[in-house]
């Protein structure tokens, strides 16, 4: 028995991503910015953005839409004119429902006017059919997603307050609400499709997530991608971002998609319109709010999510967001372009991430052992790299199970040692018994096995 389960769980970490990696960005805000004048331009020349993204890597367009916003931006026409152009040049789409006729995150997720005063039986139903159409028109124009989004950010559910499920309404009858919603707004995208049609579904959250997706799985909603956004200045670190990733596949087993993530170029402003982001406090300790630092953060965090057993890809989040004369951006200093509309070498990280990130060819992964071993209750991991990398250190159990995951981290080449101390990831103590330790580095890993006695 004990021959079995180990090979069955050593084909696990075997195991490699079959999907396409996600080179995501969200171009909800193009039509608005240029029909407000925005220009777009490489080295001095005039470019249509979305070409450009396409040239550089870029294979997936992310577009959110609103059921009936005020202005004529997100609305279905919009949409189908951007997934038109999206198509033209090759890149799959990505749509994001809101079923709102304005923003919806954590913080808020009105209804639509037209469905404000419905019973809940009606909204279902609306739901369902609206759902249906939206697909329908994309599917007609030839245009049909490869990934369809259900609600943005839905960490308290979706058009509350009859699909709220936080605070006093965490309890079962507002849980059955919410499914019959997801229900109703799936089989709406479903019945859309022709038996030779496929697309799949996508949930999301801001982060965390755990408590979210349980509750939606375990009531039978078909979800076939876990999404979360990472911004760093509510999201925490890279680290903290893995640990995330980690913890929804591991237990989910499911696919981990960052649906939206940006970073700064600069702290300065072009415009009177206040940005989101401004203050050094707001961006992380290794990487600096320049170009510079817009590149390496989009860098590590692209090599990071593909080398997670877990991690589909990314989606850049409003990267030709410019402000221009007539419309302002609070998101100008997080765009892909510098604000006279040059593209920035930030794009550059995705030219070669389509299908993996491919390490330099003498890069090596050596001398691996712990010491002692068998050992009780401190033994040491040692590894040498033959050049800087990110490395991430897994113990498991015997089954297969985490027991203890290490910061994820940028190292400098050499001997390295990381002590572990017989303690999970809570603190306690683990029982005697055969462990298995996981090295990861660029785009290698290892595996080997050691003996805690008591």
């Amino acid at each position: 028995m004990f021959r079995y389960v180990l090979i069955g769980f050593l084909f696990l970490l075997s195991l490699t991503k079959s999907n396409q990696f996600v080179n995501g960005v969200d171009i909800s805000m193009l039509k608005q910015v240029e029909e407000n004048g925005g220009l777009f331009y490489e080295d001095g020349v005039q470019i249509d953005p979305i070409q450009i993204f396409k040239n550089k890597g870029i294979n997936t367009a992310r577009i959110k839409i609103w059921h009936a916003p005020s202005l004529n931006y997100n609305n279905l026409e919009s949409v189908l004119d951007i997934a038109n152009r999206a198509n033209s040049v090759g890149l799959d789409l990505f749509l994001d429902f809101h079923y709102s006729d304005t923003w919806a995150d954590p913080s808020s997720q009105e209804k639509p006017s037209a469905w404000e005063d419905l019973n809940f039986e009606t909204l279902c139903d609306s739901v369902e059919q609206y759902s249906h159409h939206v697909i329908t028109k994309l599917k007609n124009q030839n245009t049909l997603p490869k990934y369809v989004q259900i609600g943005n950010e839905t960490d308290c559910g979706l058009l509350w307050p009859d699909g709220y499920i936080c605070n006093e309404s965490d309890n079962d009858s507002q849980w059955s609400k919410l499914r019959e919603l997801f229900i109703h707004a799936i089989e709406g995208v479903n019945s859309a499709l022709d038996t030779q049609d496929t697309l799949e579904i996508i949930a999301h959250v801001s982060s965390g997530g755990n408590w979210f997706f349980s509750n939606l799985l375990e009531m039978g909603i078909d979800i076939d991608i876990l999404s979360i956004s990472y911004y760093p200045m509510w999201h925490g670190t890279l680290n903290d971002l893995n640990n995330n990733i980690d913890a929804l596949g591991n237990q989910f087993q499911k696919p981990i998609l960052i649906a939206e993530t940006a970073y700064p170029f600069t702290l300065q402003w072009n415009d009177n319109t206040n940005n989101i982001l401004g203050f050094e406090s707001q961006i992380l300790e290794d990487y600096e709010a320049t170009e510079e630092g817009q590149f390496l953060f989009l860098r590590d965090l692209i090599t990071l999510v593909n080398e997670n057993d877990y991690g589909l890809g990314i989606c850049y989040w409003a990267p030709d967001w410019i402000s221009t004369n007539q419309f302002g951006s609070p998101w100008e200093n997080q765009t892909l372009f510098d604000f006279d509309g040059e593209l920035l070498d930030a794009i550059s990280v995705f030219d070669n991430s389509n299908a993996e990130i491919k390490s330099v060819s003498n890069f090596r992964l050596n001398n691996i052992y712990n010491y002692p071993n068998p050992f009780n209750p401190i033994t040491n991991l040692r590894y040498d790299l033959s050049e800087d990398a990110f490395v991430r250190i897994t113990v498991f159990d015997i089954l297969g199970n985490i027991v203890r995951t290490f910061p994820y981290t940028n190292q400098y080449s050499g001997s390295k040692l990381v002590q572990w101390d017989a303690r999970n990831n809570q603190g306690e103590s683990v029982s005697a018994g055969v462990y298995i330790y996981k090295i990861q580095a660029g785009d290698l890993s290892q595996t080997k096995k050691m003996i805690l006695l008591k």
